[in-house]
Formats: C-alpha cells, sequence, structure tokens
C-alpha cells in the first residue's frame, strides 16, 4: 500500500513539475515572441537605476508585443558613443541622454522627427519650457522631456545650529556663514568644480547669480559676472572655507565629503538624499544665494535628461514606452525612486507636495536656465572650469 501511495505521489510530483516547465516554456516563447527594445543610459547611482529598472518592469508588464531593456554607458563617452555606434550601425532604439547634449545630436540628425506623433500630447503647455526647447529644432519635436533637476545649498542643520547660523540667502551671508563653519575637521562650503561637464554645470549658477541674466556673461569688464563670481570663489579659498580639492570633486563626492562631516554646506541636487538619507543626517535645504539681495533670480541651472528615438530603429515600439512613460503617475513613480524631478509640471509640483525637500528645487524651476541656450556652451563651459583651477593654482 505504501508502495502504491508513494508512486502516486511521485507520478503527481513529476506531473505538476512537468505542468511547471510546461508554463515556464510558454512564458519564456510569449517572451522570444515581443519585439526587443534597447535603451542606452548612462545611470550609475541605485536608485538611478531602481526608478528605471522599474518603469520598464511595468512597462513590460503593461502588454504583451515588446520587451525593453537597458545598457549602461558611461556619461564621459556617452555622446561619443552614439556616434561612434551611427557609424556602426549598433545603436539602440532609444537613449536616455542629457538635456544639452540633445541639440546638438538633433542637429546631426541621429533622432527621428516625432511631431506629428507627439501633437496630442500638450508638451508646450504641461511640461517646462526650458527643457522643452532642448528637443526641439525647427519647430519640430525630436524628443520628449524625461526629468529634470537643478541645485541648491543642501545644508547640515546640527553644523549650523551649534554655529548660531541660519541658511545664507546671499554670497555676503555665505561668505561669513562658511567662515564661522569652518574648522580643522570640516569645511564651510563645498562645490563641484572639476572639469567637464558637472563643474561647469555647478559653476554657471554662481555666474548667474551674478548677473540675473543668461544673455550677458561677457567676462571682459571688471564688473561683469566673470569676474565678481570667480572674485568670490577666491575670497571662499582664502578664507579656507571652501577647499582647493572641489576641482578634483564630482558631485557625488561632494555628497561623500558632506556624509562623512567634512563638509557644513554643499552644492548639490536632489540625487544625492539617498546617500544623506541612509547617513542620518539632519540636513536642509536652501535656495542658491544671488549676488545680493537684489540679484536672486536665474540661478538655477536646468539639469535632467531627454528620451529621444533613434533615427531608423523601431519607432512604433519606442512611442508606446515614451507614451507609457508620459503617464503621469508613471513619470512621477520613477522621479520618487530616482530622486529627481518630472519635466511634467503638475507632476513636479505633486511630488513638492509629497516631499518638502524638492519644493525648492520646483521653485527654482520656473527660471532654470538652459545650457544649450548660451551661445557656444561647449567652449563656455570648459572656460567655466579651467578659471576655477587656475584660481587653485594661484592660491
Amino acid at each position: 500500500m505504501w508502495k502504491k501511495l508513494g508512486l502516486a505521489v511521485f507520478l503527481s510530483a513529476m506531473i505538476g513539475l512537468g505542468g511547471c516547465q510546461k508554463a515556464d516554456y510558454e512564458k519564456q516563447e510569449e517572451e522570444n515572441k515581443k519585439e526587443e527594445l534597447v535603451i542606452w543610459s548612462y545611470y550609475e547611482t541605485q536608485a538611478q537605476r531602481d526608478g528605471l529598472n522599474k518603469l520598464i518592469r511595468d512597462f513590460n508588464q503593461s502588454q504583451n508585443q515588446y520587451h525593453v531593456s537597458w545598457e549602461y554607458v558611461p556619461m564621459t563617452g556617452f555622446v561619443k558613443g552614439l556616434s561612434s555606434a551611427y557609424t556602426e550601425n549598433k545603436l539602440p532604439d532609444m537613449a536616455i541622454l542629457d538635456n544639452p547634449d540633445t541639440p546638438s545630436m538633433i542637429r546631426l540628425g541621429l533622432f527621428e522627427d516625432i511631431t506629428e506623433e507627439v501633437q496630442d500630447w500638450n508638451l508646450e503647455k504641461e511640461y517646462y519650457a526650458s527643457i522643452i526647447d532642448t528637443v526641439k529644432y525647427e519647430d519640430r519635436y525630436y524628443g520628449v522631456p524625461f526629468n529634470c533637476n537643478n541645485t541648491a545649498l543642501i545644508y547640515n542643520k546640527t553644523m549650523l545650529k551649534e554655529a548660531g547660523c541660519e541658511p545664507p540667502s546671499t554670497w555676503a551671508e555665505l561668505r561669513e556663514t562658511a567662515k564661522k563653519l569652518t574648522t580643522g575637521e570640516h569645511d564651510g562650503f563645498l562645490m563641484c568644480g572639476i572639469e567637464g561637464e558637472q563643474g561647469a554645470f555647478q559653476i554657471l549658477s554662481w555666474i548667474l547669480a551674478a548677473s540675473g541674466d543668461p544673455s550677458d556673461l561677457q567676462e571682459n569688464t571688471q564688473e561683469s559676472p566673470w569676474t565678481q563670481t570667480y572674485g568670490f570663489f577666491s575670497e571662499l579659498l582664502e578664507d579656507g572655507s571652501l577647499s582647493e580639492n572641489c576641482i578634483n570633486l564630482t558631485q557625488t563626492d561632494v555628497s561623500r565629503e558632506f556624509v562623512q562631516g567634512k563638509a557644513a554646506i554643499i552644492q548639490n541636487g536632489p540625487w544625492a538624499f539617498p546617500m544623506l538619507d541612509e547617513s542620518g543626517i539632519d540636513y536642509g535645504v536652501a535656495p542658491i544665494p544671488g549676488k545680493d539681495a537684489e540679484t536672486t533670480e536665474n540661478a538655477a541651472v536646468l539639469g535632467g535628461e531627454n528620451i529621444a528615438i533613434i533615427k531608423g530603429k523601431n519607432v512604433t515600439g519606442s512611442l508606446a514606452f515614451l507614451n507609457f512613460c508620459m503617464d503621469g503617475q508613471e513619470l512621477l513613480a520613477f522621479c520618487e525612486t530616482a530622486n529627481v524631478l518630472p519635466a511634467k509640471i503638475s507632476a513636479a509640483q505633486e511630488m513638492a507636495k509629497q516631499d518638502e525637500r524638492m519644493e525648492v528645487f520646483v521653485r527654482q524651476m520656473e527660471d532654470a536656465v538652459t545650457r544649450t541656450s548660451i551661445p557656444q556652451w561647449e567652449s563656455v563651459a570648459q572656460k567655466l572650469t579651467d578659471k576655477m583651477y587656475q584660481l587653485v593654482e594661484k592660491k
């Protein structure tokens, strides 16, 4: 009897196993029938990767026609990688790229014109105008905004309280506060001044804070925003409030210094929040200070990414993915995970309501300046970091 029962259990298990194998096989067959879509992205923080992974997973589960995956390409070689892949015919279907890089790629003819396909998406009304400008060329659309950000001051509440300081709102206040906060253990203020887009992105905010006018970036007079900005940086360096090592630090490095208690105030963006939260530091966020009380507008520089469809690739499938992404809730969920702002205004405002730390960044987005609106930006960007290096060398 027991032998018969054992045989029955064995046969039942084998049938069950066979059923599972059949289900797995059928599922794999279904996956194999889907059209494959590949995205390139330079996302490297865990929060960014988690957000993109979830967005793609949700899209893949929402329909049965397409299967999306993404590949990491380092930011430093992203544009060059796209250009090389174009000549070698090894391009992905879509690219998530830095918004200032988008216009040059459009002019090279790398992206699909999707004007007709997105005409009912209300891009001009529902998205920040500054970032919309980066996906347009001659009134045609070659991509859609994916997310946005800018930088602000992030400060250690405990250090400021112990020093009897308030978050600074002008350069004079920042210099005085940074002096008080500078000790043998930590700098009063720290920012990223490294060569390349990251350093230029941070420095430009201070140039704008000195002028309030992105069209007035002359550097040939004593009163020019360049002269005033680098004069201010020179004072911070002379005070010992700003570390000379700023020219070697990425934005992530600056966050690490803050987490380790080596800086009281830093300039950074919301992408730094996961690292800060994990450390347990009690921190606050304040706007980029104006040169004085009268020049506090337009000090924010637009950051973030666009998503574009590569010319000649799977346009229909890519549009299905873009349409899925542009849904307010899907975009908001991604941005909440990745700690960036939605480029869709209503979603960004909703995010600020849910997370008060984002309120400053949302407010600054109203006047955020695109780097591509500055003539010969690539040349300007190089000068911005070169001058910071020169300051440090002179000290």
